[in-house]
């Protein structure tokens, strides 16, 4: 265990400039466009090839310790893991050619959904959603509907949070507090917990990168990070589902992902009423409202706040979940309706 940690200092560095080095031979940048794309150079679009190739590295090196006879297992290794990497392989190349190719959003989108949906058939059902298991003691077991259902939850995710990554280091923030949270939820000796712990670290030193404007995370990093956090999620959540005081309920998870979900949601609705394409780019996210008003750190501050600290006093207090949906859809409006307070005055 400690071998694999100590080889982060070494690893992670080399990775990171194997993922520069490879964005430039490939001309994978991001060009500013003074409408959306703000920065005042093209930045490299790094964050796809090395969350792909950390993932793959660990993946690779806990099932090589866990394979080793003279070496007790570190976890308990089994075909799923490569199957799910594999899932994220397809979701890092889908990524790529985004990246450069500029793929329709609702084709995009249309294939992952394929993919997910496929490859769901091809995993434990510790990585589907057989059951809704709610707050108030409601399950609802969706039967032959949860392959069908799991995908679609996926690409909810995986959209939401696509259109929530437009300042720097906020995607990076997000997806740490998720990965944090779901971690607590899992035993130390779990597979995933070593990958969560090693993905954090990546996530903090990618995460200062991005801030400085050195390094973009990309469609094809968010794709990698959303596809492993969305598996994640529904791991955690069958694992607790028998636990006698389980945190993680369909509420719970809402309250997780709420303040992305809702963005988006409210963006789908108003492009719609107005005529437009659903998946039409536009500066009326959240985070875009937040940026122009209190500029960049204030924007992470707050967005990053409205997810860590409901979910952090839910699980001390976890008769209050009901109560902490509420107030962070409250405080959502609350921020959503200060723009329209400035554009009145």
């Amino acid at each position: 265990m400690l071998l694999i940690f100590l080889s982060t200092v070494v690893i992670v560095p080399l990775i990171l400039a194997a993922s520069f080095r490879i964005s430039k031979i490939i001309n994978l940048y991001d060009y500013p466009d003074k409408v959306r794309k703000l920065h005042i150079k093209p930045v490299l679009l790094i964050g796809g090839i090395f969350f792909q190739f950390v993932l793959t590295f660990y993946f690779c090196l806990l099932f090589y310790f866990s394979s080793i006879e003279k070496f007790e297992p570190i976890v308990n290794f089994n075909s799923n893991y490569f199957v799910l990497l594999g899932i994220i392989s397809i979701s890092f190349l889908i990524g790529i050619i985004d990246d450069k190719k500029n793929i329709k959003p609702f084709i995009k989108l249309i294939l992952i959904f394929f993919l997910y949906f496929l490859s769901l058939n091809f995993v434990d059902t510790i990585f589907v959603i057989k059951k809704l298991s709610f707050y108030f003691n409601l399950n609802i077991h969706l039967y032959s509907y949860s392959i069908f259902f799991t995908s679609i939850c996926l690409i909810i995710i995986l959209n939401a949070i696509n259109m929530a990554d437009g300042v720097n280091s906020l995607s990076s923030s997000i997806f740490f507090i998720w990965i944090f949270f779901l971690n607590l939820m899992l035993p130390s000796g779990d597979f995933f917990f070593i990958i969560n712990i090693l993905l954090m670290l990546c996530l903090i030193i990618f995460g200062i990168l991005n801030y400085q404007s050195k390094c973009f995370l990309g469609d094809s990093g968010c794709y990698v990070l959303v596809t492993y956090t969305s598996f994640l999620t529904i791991y955690a959540y069958n694992i607790n589902l028998d636990s006698f005081y389980s945190y993680l309920n369909i509420e719970s998870i809402f309250l997780l992902f709420m303040i992305p979900g809702l963005d988006m949601i409210r963006l789908f609705i108003t492009r719609i009423f107005k005529k437009k394409n659903p998946f039409s780019p536009d500066n009326n996210h959240l985070h875009h409202l937040l940026l122009y008003k209190y500029g960049n750190l204030k924007t992470l501050i707050i967005y990053d706040l409205l997810i860590f600290i409901p979910w952090l006093v839910y699980i001390f207090f976890i008769s209050l979940l009901p109560y902490l949906i509420l107030s962070v859809l409250i405080i959502y409006i609350y921020l959503i309706s200060l723009k329209y307070k400035n554009e009145k005055n």
